[in-house]
């Protein structure tokens, strides 16, 4: 399947190419200061400029780690009486 149509269609035509952590959390529905401590501890993949405090963030690179960490839903077990 081709990344055009995988998808996060919706996400590419929303969002630039780079991304600031606000539009990170944004997308990903998450508090700021989370998406930062994620950006901060490698689970969210990120990029400084030397001298700078800010995080810049690949949205293509986002897209991936969502598809890397997608949760597959399992059977509902069926309790015995």
């Amino acid at each position: 399947m081709s990344d055009e149509n995988d998808g996060y269609e919706a996400v590419r035509a929303n969002y630039p190419a780079i991304l600031t952590t606000a539009q990170v959390a944004e997308m990903l529905d998450l508090n700021v200061r989370t998406v930062l401590n994620m950006a901060g501890d490698g689970r969210l993949p990120a990029s400084r400029l030397a001298g700078s405090r800010k995080f810049h963030f690949s949205r293509d690179q986002i897209i991936a780690t969502l598809k890397e960490n997608t949760v597959t839903p399992t059977a509902k077990k069926v309790k015995a009486n």
